[in-house]
């Protein structure tokens, strides 16, 4: 996401700028490849070239960068961006002898604490469960490590609070598209061994009719068993975030995708749909489940 985001600004400088992707789709850990490939054409449709499924092999150059091989193809240009993933910063806790967990991060239970009493970690280079999976995860988001202090802090104060985990929810916004998950995305599920069912609409983000109606699709992943919501994913040009964010309180509250297939929502024509896609998703599941 940190490369797309830069090579955004970059075009945005005047810039002519490539993306060298070493998996078959852009946005792996956040999107499904159908939902991903909204977003790349969109960003091809601005100029940004992309190459997926293609790994940088070599750096050439005498005293600095001057071209890239990737996938065989030797790439020259001014400026290189490396974006290749981030990875938690423990040496202080190695160093103290605070143990790490499955992720590699520092091991912590639900008060944030380590496995040193009264020693506490947040943020990036802290465990925290999966809500929907229960496995550690460390997630390396702004949103989780400040609700992560909230709980470390109070804890470390005397008080009593507890972590309730994570579902990685995150948006971006790529020029005039916005992108959005929370939860698990089908490839997730069938890692964690999770039996699902998926479905997708696309609508308007107002009225059909309406000026300035934009396409908006919604994703849902729901656990085939129990009918529970797990994931979403939303690619549209607006109203992507509270999206995200009501399905993420659904997910949270094990809300299953026969309660939102019936939930009430609210419509005016300039504003939304008669229908809402979140709820037109959840029908699409339910067709599916029949």
């Amino acid at each position: 996401m940190i490369g797309l985001e830069t090579g955004v600004a970059l075009i945005e400088r005047g810039l002519k700028v490539t993306i060298v992707e070493m998996l078959p789709q852009i946005l792996p850990m956040m999107l499904d490849p159908e939902m991903a490939k909204l977003v790349q054409e969109s960003l091809e449709a601005k100029g940004m070239s992309i190459l997926t499924s293609k790994t940088v092999e070599e750096f050439l150059g005498e005293g600095k960068v001057t071209a890239i091989t990737a996938g065989g193809e030797q790439i020259e240009a001014d400026l290189f961006v490396s974006a290749f993933g981030v990875r938690a910063n423990t040496k202080l806790a190695v160093d103290a002898r605070i143990p790490l967990g499955e992720t590699r991060a520092i091991k912590t239970n639900g008060r944030m604490e380590s496995d040193m009493s009264d020693i506490y970690a947040i943020g990036d280079c802290a465990e925290a469960p999966n809500i929907v999976t229960h496995k550690p995860s460390c997630a390396q988001l702004g949103t989780i490590a400040v609700r992560q202090g909230k709980v470390a802090g109070a804890n470390a104060a005397g008080d009593y609070s507890l972590f309730g985990g994570v579902l990685a929810s995150a948006v971006t916004r790529l020029f005039d598209i916005e992108a959005g998950v929370t939860g698990l995305t089908e490839k997730a599920a069938a890692r964690a061994r999770i039996d699902v069912v998926a479905g997708a609409i696309s609508s308007k983000t107002k009225a059909d009719y309406y000026p300035g109606a934009l396409p908006i699709k919604v994703k849902l992943v729901v656990e085939k068993e129990s009918q529970r919501i797990i994931g979403a994913q939303v690619v549209g040009s607006d109203e992507v975030t509270q999206r995200i964010n009501a399905l993420s309180f659904a997910i949270q509250k094990q809300m299953t995708v026969r309660d939102l297939a019936k939930a009430d929502t609210a419509y005016a024509p300039p504003l939304n749909e008669t229908w809402e896609p979140m709820v037109l998703a959840a029908e699409m599941v339910l067709m599916k489940l029949r």
